[in-house]
């Protein structure tokens, strides 16, 4: 439960459903806009073409507020390691601490990863800020189709059998 202004706020996960695809496209065409202008490209993750994610769906997590769907992620997560494809919301949604709350819950759906990773732009300095805060460390740099990122990384250590 979240509190925004006095009212008691429920934010969920849930695997991706077919149904969500669509409203979660649209979520996304907004949510990275401001990236596609800058950079002239959407991430690799969205295929316009086909209005449809790159990574299958089985990877996908939908993120909802009182059983509203305000963004999505889309989780790997192979034995003790982790990766955050994405991860994105509406931007009417922002900056009311869901994000914050999504990537900790969903770090506790698995609770086997001991090492999350992630990239972002190299100049996206909020998201920079935003990862920081919840203890990714800047890890390494990277470049993908010209657009230069940075790699973050999480280790989450044990916590009474965790």
């Amino acid at each position: 439960m979240l509190r925004e202004s006095g009212v008691e706020i429920l934010l969920s996960i849930r695997k991706m459903q077919k149904g969500d695809v669509e409203v979660l496209f649209n979520i996304a065409l907004l949510a990275f806009k401001p990236d596609s202008e800058k950079y002239g490209m959407y991430p690799p993750l969205i295929r316009l073409e086909k209005k449809k994610f790159l990574p299958p769906r089985k990877f996908g997590k939908t993120i909802l507020v009182d059983n509203e769907i305000i963004g999505g992620a889309f989780v790997m997560a192979i034995g003790d390691r982790g990766t955050l494809g994405a991860i994105f919301l509406d931007p009417q949604q922002q900056g009311k601490g869901y994000g914050k709350h999504a990537m900790l819950m969903i770090e506790k759906l698995y609770p086997k990863v001991k090492r999350w990773k992630l990239d972002t732009p190299s100049e996206s300095y909020g998201l920079h800020k935003f990862y920081e805060s919840l203890g990714y460390i800047k890890t390494g740099e990277m470049e993908d189709r010209g657009m230069k990122g940075f790699i973050y990384e999480k280790t989450i250590e044990d916590k009474g059998g965790r």
